[in-house]
C-alpha cells in the first residue's frame, strides 16, 4: 500500500511539472513569432536543439538505443501525433490569444477518457459524460465571449482543436503501447529527433527553407522553449504515466491553461472577458470531475 501511494505521490509530481512547464511555451514562442521566426521554423529549431541536447545525454549515459522494428513503428507513431500537436498549438497563436488557445487544448484530458472508453474499452460512468458536456461548454463560452470574433478567430479555434485529438491520441498510445515500459529519455530522445526531422521535410515543402534568428533574445527565447516546455515537460510527462496512467496524468493538466491565461494577462496583456473566464473554469472544472472519479474508473 505504502509501494502504491508513494508511485501516485511521484506521478502527481511529475504530471502538475509536465502541464505547469507545457503552459509556458507561449511565453518563448510567442516573441519569436513576432520576431519574424515562421510557425514552422520555431518548432523546427525547438526540437532540433533538443533533440541536440537528448543526443549529449544519451552519449554521455552511453544508453542503448537499440529499437525492436514494433517499436521504432511505435515512436514513429507518436512523434506524428506531437509533431502535429507542437505545430498546430503554435500556429493558433496567430489567430487568438495564447490563453484562450492553451485552454481549448485543454480538452484533451476529457478526448483520453473517450479514447480510452472508445477504443480500449475502459469503463466510463455518467460523471465522464458530465464532464465532456461541461468542458464542451467551456469551449462554446471562450469562443463566443471574445472580442471581434471574426473567421480568423474561428480559423484558431479550428486549428487548436486539432491538437485536443493529438495529443489525447500521443498520451493514451504512450500507456497502452509496445513502449510503455522504455526508459523515458530512450522514448524523449527518439521522439525528439524523429519530430525533428518530420519539422525539418515540413519547413522545405511548406516555406521553401528555414527563418534565420535575428538576435541574442530570439536565441535565448529558443533554448528555453527547447528544454523547458520541449524536454522538461515530456520526460516529466512519460515518467507520470508510467505511474498514475494516461487518464488521470491527462487530468492533471489543469495548470496548463492557468499557466498560459497568467502569462497571457500579465506578460503578453492580452485582454480577458467575464465570458472567457467562465469559459475557463467550467473546462477546469469538468476536468476536476474527472479527476475526483472513484479510482476504480480511472486508468492504471
Amino acid at each position: 500500500m505504502g509501494r502504491n501511494r508513494g508511485t501516485y505521490t511521484s506521478g502527481t509530481v511529475f504530471a502538475i511539472i509536465s502541464s505547469a512547464v507545457f503552459g509556458l511555451i507561449p511565453l518563448f514562442s510567442v516573441p519569436l513569432m513576432n520576431a519574424g521566426v515562421r510557425v514552422t521554423s520555431v518548432v523546427f529549431y525547438r526540437f532540433l536543439i533538443s533533440a541536440i541536447a537528448m543526443s549529449i545525454v544519451m552519449t554521455v549515459r552511453r544508453t542503448n538505443l537499440r529499437l525492436t522494428g514494433k517499436e521504432f513503428l511505435t515512436l514513429v507513431f507518436l512523434s506524428v501525433f506531437y509533431a502535429i500537436t507542437a505545430l498546430f498549438l503554435t500556429w493558433s497563436y496567430q489567430y487568438i490569444p495564447t490563453g484562450i488557445a492553451t485552454t481549448i487544448h485543454f480538452l484533451y484530458p476529457v478526448m483520453v477518457a473517450i479514447i480510452m472508453y472508445v477504443v480500449f474499452k475502459e469503463k466510463t460512468s455518467k460523471t465522464t459524460l458530465l464532464a465532456i458536456l461541461m468542458a464542451l461548454g467551456g469551449v462554446a463560452l471562450l469562443s463566443l465571449s471574445g472580442s471581434g470574433a471574426n473567421s480568423l478567430q474561428w480559423q484558431g479555434i479550428a486549428i487548436v482543436l486539432v491538437t485536443v485529438f493529438a495529443y489525447a491520441t500521443y498520451l493514451a498510445a504512450i500507456h497502452k503501447s509496445a513502449v510503455k515500459e522504455m526508459d523515458g529519455l530512450k522514448i524523449t530522445f527518439y521522439l525528439v529527433t524523429i519530430c525533428t526531422v518530420i519539422f525539418a521535410i515540413n519547413c522545405w515543402a511548406v516555406e521553401g527553407g528555414f527563418s534565420p534568428i535575428p538576435d541574442g533574445r530570439s536565441w535565448v527565447n529558443l533554448l528555453l522553449l527547447s528544454l523547458l516546455p520541449t524536454l522538461v515537460s515530456n520526460l516529466t510527462l512519460i515518467q507520470a504515466i508510467k505511474r498514475i496512467g494516461s487518464t488521470v496524468t491527462a487530468a492533471f493538466g489543469c495548470l496548463e491553461p492557468l499557466t498560459a491565461v497568467l502569462i497571457g494577462i500579465f506578460v503578453m496583456h492580452e485582454r480577458c472577458t467575464v465570458g472567457q473566464i467562465i469559459g475557463m473554469v467550467v473546462v477546469i472544472a469538468a476536468v476536476t470531475i474527472v479527476i475526483l472519479k472513484p479510482s476504480s474508473q480511472t486508468d492504471a
